[in-house]
């Protein structure tokens, strides 16, 4: 009884006078660290509460981890089947011949409640007979949480590299099926007039007309497809400009209404800002040209005090967004992660057969103001 009540005391005057914030703050049992104090032989001197929980937890007999016990020898006894423990024997030795002023590993193990992780932390201490403070800090939410956080990372990328990809395979279908046709129309209707020249047939205007024609339309199409990898107005005008070429653009090509509302006024923000509205609008209008089935759209950019304010609505059948998420889509992903990069805030609202709006608000570090008219 006396052994056990000094070593109580031993582990109440450990707690008090190496962890004096423990009563004040809830960090050491959030995290759980199980801590041992060990003497220059190796032999464990002092232990604290959560060490003798863990271990009783766990069925892990006193004998083993308890005071008294030779933890080097535990460790040697393991090391020839664990290279957690000879890493562990390693370290240890390592910080008591002071040839190393500390020494952290970490490992898993099985517990009772299942896989657990933890950070090994081994620092040098004068504690009466102790010279070595071994802590074992349960990291085990912090483990999942890095590898969810890894996953999402590696879903994102793997979504990002499919969107490109796509990005790349529309942009070589436009180039093989539009200006690849165009082109092979002009060198034909090239090769038809040399062959009349060397005739003599004399070459007609409107043989001439038609070559033209064609090459109008080619620079047009070349023009389309620059201006939707780059908009110019925007580069050149800003924002506002850039949303009424966008919506007129939008409206000719899918027959969908467009409802414009644009300030007179609009600070200019920079370029990376800018931009990042201007393709989350892009990626909206293609969402409700593909899936919303809408009539009519309505775009509204608001200057406030401190944002400008982007609001895209439509009048479509609306969607769950648990459901998008589950197909895997990449669009409000994407949409989302350009609202972060230009810290701008983005809030989609939508329902089944309720339309959607998506509103996206951009602080305003003022360059300049555009008015239009």
């Amino acid at each position: 009884m006396k052994t056990l009540i000094k070593e109580r005391q031993k582990r109440i005057q450990y707690d008090r006078e190496l962890l004096p914030d423990r009563e004040s703050s809830d960090r050491e049992s959030r995290v759980q660290r199980r801590i041992a104090l060990i003497d220059s032989s190796g032999n464990i001197v002092a232990v604290n509460d959560e060490w003798m929980v863990h271990a009783k937890e766990n069925g892990v007999p006193l004998n083993r981890i308890g005071a008294g016990t030779n933890y080097l020898e535990v460790c040697h006894q393991a090391k020839g089947v664990s290279v957690t423990s000879r890493r562990a024997l390693v370290g240890i030795e390592a910080v008591l011949k002071g040839k190393a002023p500390s020494f952290s590993m970490d490992y898993s193990c099985q517990t009772r409640s299942g896989l657990a992780y933890f950070r090994m932390s081994v620092t040098p201490v004068v504690y009466g007979n102790a010279r070595v403070a071994i802590a074992h800090t349960d990291i085990t939410d912090l483990r999942i949480s890095k590898e969810e956080e890894f996953k999402r990372l590696r879903e994102f990328a793997r979504r990002l590299i499919n969107a490109q990809e796509e990005e790349r395979q529309r942009l070589s279908r436009e180039l093989h099926d539009d200006l690849g046709h165009r082109i092979a129309l002009l060198s034909f209707s090239v090769s038809q007039v040399i062959k009349q020249h060397s005739k003599n047939t004399p070459v007609s205007v409107r043989d001439l007309n038609k070559i033209l024609e064609g090459i109008t339309d080619f620079s047009i199409a070349v023009r389309n497809l620059s201006h939707h990898l780059c908009p110019p107005s925007l580069h050149y005008l800003g924002i506002g400009a850039a949303l009424k070429s966008v919506a007129e653009e939008f409206e000719g090509v899918y027959g969908i209404r467009v409802e414009l509302v644009v300030p007179s006024e609009t600070p200019r923000l920079p370029a990376e800002a800018e931009l990042g509205m201007f393709r989350i609008l892009q990626e909206s209008l293609q969402n409700i040209a593909k899936h919303s089935g809408a009539t009519k759209v309505k775009i509204v950019l608001e200057n406030k005090a401190r944002a400008l304010r982007l609001t895209i609505s439509d009048s479509g059948r609306g969607f769950n967004r648990s459901e998008v998420a589950k197909r895997g889509g990449l669009g409000f992903v994407s949409m989302e992660e350009r609202a972060l990069s230009i810290g701008a805030q983005l809030n989609v609202t939508s329902s089944p057969e309720a339309g959607t709006e998506i509103r996206l608000e951009v602080p305003v570090q003022q360059l300049d103001v555009l008015t239009y008219a």
